[in-house]
């Protein structure tokens, strides 16, 4: 695995299975190819922007933020493997001080502690593609209560497996288009001033 582009491009990140955090728990990180989409579409967003990466594994698409320029990612996994592994790879890549790494469940984090860290101007959710993580991470994201959290014109980029279409609206997230690579898609909302 390797940064795709910014100030870190061609460095590698620790893949799960390796390094210090070895048996940690099943990750399916998100590919290089979906990554490096992920971030042309985003463009110049990132630069400067606060980043949330939910359910984020190795955290490769956060420290890919911090590499092209965001002010600060937050990664949130609750495996302890994890955890660890974004640790070690926020570290090697010399992140530290522009990194958080909450060991929590992300839907704890979004009603608890999201508010703490925030607010925020990107979140990246990708929960497991066969559960029902996804659809309840995305209505806690578009929920009123958290519109001092995700502000009006911030971006949530949603990744979940094609067949299972993210609705076009949900609370205060507008879709803007999906993005298909594979069996993977990407849903991208904007967050609206109040619910539809």
């Amino acid at each position: 695995m390797r940064i795709s582009g910014g100030e870190s491009k061609g460095r590698r990140i620790t893949p799960p299975g390796r390094g210090r955090s070895a048996g940690s728990a099943k990750v399916r990180p998100t590919s290089d190819k979906v990554r490096e989409a992920l971030f042309s579409i985003l463009g110049e967003r990132v630069e400067g922007a606060v980043f949330l990466e939910l359910f984020a594994g190795t955290g490769a698409v956060g420290i890919e933020a911090l590499s092209r320029g965001a002010r600060r990612t937050v990664f949130v996994d609750n495996s302890p493997g994890s955890v660890r592994l974004i640790r070690e790879n926020v570290e090697s890549l010399g992140y530290r001080e522009r990194a958080a790494v909450v060991a929590k469940d992300a839907l704890a984090f979004l009603r608890k502690t999201a508010r703490e860290l925030g607010p925020y101007d990107i979140v990246f959710a990708d929960p497991p593609y066969h559960a029902d993580e996804g659809p309840k991470t995305m209505e806690i994201l578009g929920s009123a209560e958290l519109s001092d959290v995700f502000p009006e014109g911030a971006l949530a980029a949603y990744e979940h497996f094609k067949k299972n279409q993210a609705p076009e609206i949900i609370g205060r997230l507008a879709k803007k288009k999906d993005y298909l690579y594979g069996d993977t898609a990407v849903s991208l909302y904007v967050f609206t001033e109040t619910s539809r």
